[in-house]
């Protein structure tokens, strides 16, 4: 093949805008007034700093950018601060300064507020790290992208960002994912004919077959993207595409397949003013010349390629271009032109970030220097690629393990977000449960004085008709069997409802009358001291009865309402007793009873501790209650196997036999005290639930005359209750 003489395009294109944009340009900078502190300012700056980047005025955008951050800050406006943010971290990625964009990146995500922000976000965050070669970073980036994209349902976009997650696993040299990556993008761009998709991911998998060696699976592919950037005029796509084929076919040895493509290449890269790409190909068909043994043409393209490189400053260019040079005259065994060749090649290096070509390098020359006898010089070349091979590793471990903890402090953050976000969740919902239980409460409220209306009035109706049934006996039939249908209905009335009902109606309706005659008589009399002394003693009096009823009522219903929940804490017995006594002591001291009380210290329990406190104050109220004056009541607790085992004594009146079993029955029993106190006849049947949904039990032994003893039992602490927290403040404040 002759020797192509070719001649490149040198001529800067500049950004073409129009007469008009000028002039709104011109405009904006005028109208726009930072110190007007309001949205449409920050909005009226992003738009000027668009344009102004559109015309290539990119430093003057930052400084419009900065001014509208200051102004978004000012108002508090977040979505501003989000703008402006992240247009700043775009002009920086623009520069080529990762570092810096990734500030105004980091800062922009404070402020995300819908999902569309978001993914913005993790596509900015994973171009950052790419540019800083932080490829696991990246790559993490772009998986949240992808599962977030997933998640709203946007298919299109997913494929987009597999297409660019496949390029961060290539870097990685991941081949298997990034091929993955790639097959999901062209995956879809097929399904829904996606044109401009299936050009660029058909081109992607075969450059990675390419790569790694399949060279069947690399035609099939990179034929396919050709022929569809054909089909829809797409030059970019077809200039890779066909580069790619050119550099398939020379490598496999049809060189007339890869001179047509690199022919067509030429042509696109010429068109497009693409002078790396005239570069690139100017270098690749020296390669296919020289692999067909045409020295001189060969070296012609070579130094084409190294002029062109050296005019437009391309590095990588000017060392491939000098590199390929040597590598000619080593085939021809010109071994000293070979390494002037190379060293100049070296010399292109200067800068760190061209490490890799660097290791090229010091092994071209070591193998001249070899080649040639020179053995000193061969290996101080050999060292030096040693040297850098090292530092490369340690380098690389350095990076990746940074890379590593980066990333594992990116999903400790998002998991402690996560966590906080399901706490205030939880949150939120307990108060939303509360609400709805409040709810449910005064409409139950509301349905039993329904019910209660709806009882009366069936109860009257029913009497009427049952002395109209008199009359005659079909009558009478007749309606003994609605009565008897109407009995049913009643019986199945809610149990709750009706206890409810009853103690509402009944015992709380009493003590509240005493009180209001109380509070009469104190208002509408001129009452002597000890008069008042002794109705504030009985008000007092009335209002621990009430106050006793209702912790029962509420406690009762809420138990039936939503079951018994155990709430356990670790506690001192002694304590929780204590603070027990120290509430019905006055309840006692009026009545003229003893408390006493036999507890060790070391007893402490696993249990909840609202429960127990309640039921102790029950039995207690309860040995108050048919306790005399002058008599005694001893609250013990000991050690008895798996159990600790409290006993309530007291020296009161007893229980008869005939009404022992209705202790703990639900049926509605009461009976009066000593000094004919009221009860509601909860609390014993609430201490019996209570103590069995702890694991214990609940019983008592009493003799006519002689007294009452209450026993109940807790269990003693499993070994999994001896790893829950102590929480001794819990008896301070309860």
């Amino acid at each position: 093949m002759k020797l192509i003489k070719l001649t490149l395009l040198l001529t800067l294109s500049l950004p073409l805008i129009s007469v008009a944009q000028t002039e709104r340009i011109d405009s904006l900078r005028t109208y726009v007034n930072p110190a007007i502190l309001e949205l449409s300012t920050v909005e009226s700056i992003i738009d000027l700093s668009d344009m102004l980047v559109a015309e290539g005025s990119s430093a003057e955008a930052k400084e419009w950018l900065l001014l509208g951050l200051e102004v978004a800050t000012r108002i508090e406006n977040n979505s501003g601060k989000y703008r402006t943010l992240t247009r700043l971290g775009d002009l920086y990625l623009f520069w080529e300064k990762p570092d810096s964009a990734a500030v105004f990146i980091d800062n922009a995500a404070i402020y995300v507020s819908n999902p569309d922000q978001q993914l913005e976000n993790y596509g900015q965050k994973g171009t950052s790290f790419s540019m800083k070669r932080q490829f696991v970073l990246a790559s993490e980036q772009y998986e949240r992208a992808i599962t977030l994209a997933d998640s709203l349902g946007d298919a299109r976009y997913v494929a987009g960002l597999n297409m660019i997650l496949g390029n961060i696993y290539s870097q990685l040299d991941d081949n298997f994912n990034a091929l993955r990556s790639y097959y999901d993008a062209v995956e879809f761009a097929e399904i829904n004919r996606d044109s401009l998709l299936m050009a660029t991911g058909n081109n992607n998998v075969g450059h990675k077959f390419f790569q790694i060696g399949s060279d069947e699976q690399a035609e099939y592919y990179l034929l396919r993207s050709e022929t569809v950037s054909r089909e829809i005029g797409s030059l970019q796509d077809l200039r890779r595409s066909i580069l790619n084929l050119g550099n398939l076919y020379s490598k496999v040895g049809d060189y007339d397949k890869a001179e047509k493509y690199y022919t067509e290449a030429l042509e696109l890269a010429r068109s497009a003013d693409d002078r790396i790409g005239q570069v690139r190909i100017f270098y690749n068909i020296g390669l296919m010349e020289s692999r067909k043994k045409n020295y001189g043409e060969a070296s012609g393209l070579f130094n084409l390629s190294l002029e062109e490189s050296q005019k437009i400053n391309y590095i990588q260019g000017v060392f491939s271009s000098a590199t390929g040079l040597g590598n000619l005259e080593m085939e021809q065994g010109n071994v000293s032109r070979a390494l002037r060749w190379y060293y100049r090649a070296n010399r292109a290096l200067e800068e760190d970030q061209y490490t890799s070509l660097r290791l090229v390098s010091y092994q071209n020359l070591y193998n001249a220097y070899k080649e040639e006898g020179n053995f000193n010089s061969s290996l101080k070349w050999l060292e030096s690629y040693n040297d850098l091979t090292e530092d490369l590793s340690a380098s690389e471990k350095s990076r990746l393990l940074a890379e590593y903890e980066a990333l594992f402090n990116l999903q400790q953050s998002k998991q402690e977000s996560e966590i906080l976000q399901a706490r205030q969740l939880e949150t939120e919902a307990r108060l939303e449960y509360q609400r709805n239980i409040n709810m449910i409460v005064f409409g139950m409220v509301i349905l039993l004085l329904f019910t209660a209306f709806f009882l009366i009035r069936t109860s009257r109706k029913r009497d009427e008709m049952n002395q109209e049934l008199k009359k005659t006996n079909e009558q009478l039939n007749e309606m003994n069997l609605k009565v008897k249908h109407q009995n049913e209905e009643l019986a199945q009335i809610n149990e709750i409802k009706n206890k409810l009902f009853a103690i509402i109606a009944h015992d709380l309706r009493g003590p509240l009358s005493s009180l209001q005659s109380l509070l009469y008589l104190i208002r509408d009399h001129d009452l002597s001291e000890s008069e008042m002394d002794e109705i504030s003693s009985m008000l007092e009096k009335n209002l621990q009865e009430n106050s006793s009823m209702m912790d029962n009522l509420l406690a009762w219903a809420k138990a039936q309402m939503n079951g018994i929940q155990l709430n356990k804490r670790e506690f001192a017995l002694k304590l929780g007793i204590k603070s027990v006594i120290d509430q019905i002591k006055f309840q006692a001291e009026g009545k003229g009873v003893t408390l006493e009380t036999n507890l060790p210290d070391e007893i402490e329990v696993v249990a909840d501790y609202d429960m127990i406190k309640l039921v102790v104050r029950n039995l207690i109220a309860n040995a108050i209650k048919f306790s005399k004056t002058g008599g005694v009541i001893n609250v013990e607790a000991c050690e008895k196997g798996d159990f600790y085992e409290v006993k309530v004594i007291d020296n009161g009146v007893g229980i008869k036999k005939e009404d022992q079993d209705k202790i703990f029955s639900k049926a509605h029993f009461t009976s009066r005290g000593t000094e004919n106190e009221k009860g509601s006849g909860l609390g014993l049947m609430l201490c019996k639930e209570f103590i069995e949904t702890h694991g214990g039990k609940l019983w008592f032994e009493s003799e006519v005359g002689k007294g009452t003893t209450f026993i109940f039992t807790i269990p003693r602490k499993t070994p999994e209750e001896n790893e829950l927290p102590k929480e001794s403040s819990l008896l301070e404040h309860k």
